[in-house]
């Protein structure tokens, strides 16, 4: 067993499974609510591998916790690579804030753990996600853009409409650049989706029969809150990708992939609810297709459209400014160059005008990383024809044409 519970003190060893997840979420609710310890001590030292979802959970059902004025002393994995996994997605914090700050990570594998109350925070939490996929990823398709921030507005926005989590909501995003996954995971520690379905469809006894309902179309508790197309539509879109989907909730969990659904019905409950959506990218995702409700297609406006400004010739403009943490190195370059090359095909027809004012100098390896190495990505007829440079001060406009000439030498 990798699971062991002693008084208030509850230790994992080795590779942490979906039932064991289940299982340390149970001992927790033993220690705290049966065995009335206001403090207890959560030991991963021995752990050997987890499952993101549910570390999000876990997470989550401890910030419940503390409102209850309950205590956690986490113990990180002796495992280096788990250790910074704990530490750069948010989990140690969010279950140990007082000794663990909020992570820093600036990769591209992952976005850390982000937790929002109400609107304005989802709305940066969801921007912060599209914002560094937009930087990691290549080769974004509009579609792919269009999926991932729809059914990761629509999941958020579920726990500020339905939840009544008094620890709001958490999303996290992993991305697997080896089979081009984007996978997130939304929980709350609220009333849970049978709950909710169940206010507003009593016919359902269990909450095994209400969470397959809860995935149809229209399926709402409430029709003045909202129409029930969000865990439909985000369903829909998984399976368009041939990604995955998962709920867990209450004393249910639906996990369905391209071609199958299954509702189980668990021993342990979650309490709340936990959503995970898979969907790949690169896989041409007909959109349109899969957000089609009562017959009717539907196409969301998305982050290029309500982040960049657009001339009537489809022509985006955007600001280095603000693009960039800076001007002076490779590494700063990097995600600029991914993000504006995502940007470029998403244009279509239009060009990225680069609006170059404000900027006064940039380091040759900058230049080179960003605009260098996308004249080579492009090639030069496609570079011409999609990249326009504005207000640009002569010294930068020297830097830049220099990296491209010397990149041009590689042609």
């Amino acid at each position: 067993m990798p699971l062991e519970s002693e008084l208030n003190r509850i230790v994992i060893r080795g590779a942490l499974s979906l039932d064991d997840s289940s299982r340390l979420l149970a001992a927790m609710h033993r220690t705290v609510n049966v065995k009335k310890f206001s403090d207890f001590t959560l030991g991963f030292s021995g752990c050997t591998r987890v499952l993101h979802p549910q570390m999000l959970g876990i997470a989550a059902v401890y910030q419940s916790y503390w409102k209850k004025s309950v205590d956690i002393d986490l113990i990180l994995p002796i495992q280096k690579n788990l250790q910074r996994l704990f530490i750069n997605t948010n989990w140690a914090h969010y279950i140990d804030f007082r000794r663990f700050e909020k992570s820093r990570f600036r990769g591209y594998t992952h976005v850390p753990a982000m937790r929002f109350s109400n609107g304005k925070e989802q709305y940066n939490s969801v921007n912060k996600v599209l914002d560094t996929l937009l930087s990691a990823i290549r080769h974004f398709s509009r579609d792919d853009l269009r999926a991932i921030e729809w059914s990761i507005n629509e999941i958020t926005d579920n726990v500020i409409n339905h939840s009544e989590s008094e620890v709001g909501g958490f999303v996290q995003v992993s991305n697997n650049t080896q089979s081009q996954q984007i996978e997130f995971s939304v929980c709350d520690c609220g009333l849970g989706i049978p709950s909710t379905i169940r206010t507003g469809h009593p016919e359902l006894a269990s909450d095994h029969e209400a969470l397959d309902v809860a995935i149809r179309e229209g399926t709402t508790r409430d029709i003045s809150v909202g129409q029930g197309n969000g865990l439909y539509g985000t369903w829909s879109i998984t399976r368009e990708s041939l990604g995955g989907f998962m709920i867990f909730s209450n004393y249910a969990t639906l996990v369905s992939d391209s071609e199958t659904v299954r509702v189980t019905g668990p021993d342990i409950p979650y309490s709340g609810t936990l959503v995970t959506a898979r969907i790949r990218y690169g896989e041409k995702i007909e959109l349109s297709d899969a957000l089609t409700f009562s017959d009717k297609k539907y196409i969301p406006l998305d982050y290029i459209d309500s982040h960049f400004d657009q001339d009537e010739e489809g022509n985006i403009k955007f600001s280095l400014l603000e693009e960039s943490e800076g001007f002076g190195s490779r590494q700063a370059g990097d995600p600029v160059r991914r993000k504006l090359r995502n940007v470029i095909d998403c244009v279509g027809g239009g060009r990225a005008v680069v609006d170059c004012s404000g900027i006064k100098v940039v380091s040759s390896s900058f230049a080179d990383e960003v605009f260098g190495k996308l004249f080579i990505e492009l090639g030069p007829i496609e570079f011409s024809n999609k990249v326009q440079f504005s207000k640009v001060d002569p010294l930068v406009r020297d830097l830049i044409d220099k990296a491209i000439m010397q990149r041009m030498k590689q042609l």
